[in-house]
């Protein structure tokens, strides 16, 4: 069913994800470790979030001068640049066993942009799945594409803490490094074959892509485009309020939420936190492999699952924050995965049917720059209610925040708003 760049893209990105994952291990170890500050190392997700949003609102600018393989194998291949001389950076601040204040300074601006990097990958990523397989197929690449993602997930951070801990965080970069390595030479040949043709024909959807980009840009400035369409395009601002409101939920999954609820409300050790994220990691990729069993039939049903998705998963975050048994918090860790891949997987394949072809790119940026600023502010708030009102109070707002999304997911049915996928894909 997939073609061979599909399957380069997937293979290329999934080393790059498990790599991220080691990444982040070992450099929140290296600033632990050298710091024993939580200060110094609550900045490096800071550090993402702010790097993030800056890359999002200046993708629109990048993705009207190259192709989306282009910037993809642009941010891949800089990251392995970046993660090879900051592997040479802490072996040698490692061996000399000290990472002084200007040091760390410089461990932050490599933080900083590695994260900008991947502003570009992730919007590029998903913009390219369309044009790589069949539509009846898209499902299923992207059901493929977040299984593999939240194995991986799983996988690396599990291991690679055990791997810090024996091998130390300065070789744990340098595994980082080579998978940066292999996934660049993975999607290597993406740019190689757009840049070689200038043909647009079906077979090199991705040239077509970039000229049509282009195109729209010189006629409606493009930095523009995406926020344009999604507050616009009624399917596409729905959706989008979905995303925002999940999003300022999501908070309570957060080392600093989930901490204070296992100790507080369950009267358990950190032990159980790691318990209840390996609990929710497994579900993620049980659910993954549900949603690929289950592509055909959701193909044409991808608002009920969204609906679905949502709704369960409001429900058992409920049921989470309101328990105070430690095997139910694990059971219901578990059942949210599945919910939550099943309303991600659906949303993703809306997004991109309800989006122009030639603007999906940019859509996909303006998105992701709305997810970094609306993760932040969830952080926040959901900070200060815990503070104020009890750790209980977060997870009861989280349940309202994830119901009144269902209630614009309802509004993309009665109203019959996404019936403008069909026009989109006929153009």
């Amino acid at each position: 069913m997939f073609t061979k760049r599909y399957w380069l893209l997937f293979s290329g990105q999934s080393l790059a994800n498990l790599g991220d994952v080691f990444y982040v291990v070992a450099v929140v170890s290296a600033v632990y470790v050298s710091t024993q500050s939580a200060l110094y190392t609550g900045a490096v997700p800071i550090l993402f979030v702010a790097a993030q949003t800056l890359s999002g609102l200046l993708a629109p600018l990048l993705f009207r001068r190259v192709t989306l393989a282009g910037a993809l194998l642009a941010s891949q291949g800089l990251k392995t640049i970046l993660l090879g001389l900051l592997a040479l950076f802490l072996s040698y601040a490692s061996a000399a066993d000290q990472l002084g204040t200007g040091k760390l300074l410089l461990v932050f601006g490599f933080v900083f942009a590695n994260a900008f990097l991947d502003g570009w990958a992730s919007p590029a990523r998903n913009a390219m799945v369309p044009s790589l397989v069949p539509r009846d197929g898209l499902v299923r690449a992207n059901g493929l594409m977040a299984t593999s993602d939240q194995t991986l997930q799983f996988a690396g951070w599990a291991a690679g803490g055990l791997l810090v801990a024996m091998l130390g965080y300065a070789h744990v970069l340098w595994g980082t490094f080579f998978a940066y390595v292999a996934a660049t030479l993975a999607v290597w040949p993406l740019g190689k074959s757009v840049d070689k043709s200038t043909a647009t024909t079906p077979d090199n959807p991705d040239k077509a892509l970039k000229g049509a980009v282009q195109e729209h840009d010189n006629a409606a400035q493009s930095w523009t485009t995406g926020w344009r369409l999604i507050t616009n395009q009624r399917p596409l601002r729905l959706l989008v309020q979905m995303e925002v409101l999940e999003g300022l939920a999501g908070a309570v999954w957060m080392a600093a939420i989930l901490l204070p609820y296992v100790h507080t409300v369950l009267g358990r050790g950190e032990e159980w936190w790691g318990y209840i994220n390996a609990a929710y990691m497994l579900g993620s990729v049980a659910g993954g492999a549900v949603v690929l069993a289950c592509a055909d039939r959701m193909r044409t049903r991808l608002l009920a699952a969204v609906l679905t998705g949502t709704l369960f998963s409001g429900l058992i975050t409920l049921l989470f924050g309101l328990g105070t048994w430690a095997w139910s918090a694990l059971l219901l860790s578990f059942a949210l995965g599945p919910f939550y891949q099943l309303q991600q997987v659906a949303k993703q394949t809306m997004l991109q049917e309800a989006s122009p072809p030639a603007s999906l790119p940019l859509v996909l940026s303006a998105k992701g720059t709305l997810d970094s600023v609306t993760f932040g502010l969830s952080v926040l708030i959901m900070g200060g209610l815990a503070d104020l009102a009890g750790v209980r109070s977060v997870y009861i707002l989280a349940f309202v925040l994830l119901g009144t999304s269902a209630v614009v997911g309802i509004k993309l049915r009665r109203n019959g708003a996404f019936s403008a996928q069909a026009e989109w894909s006929e153009k």
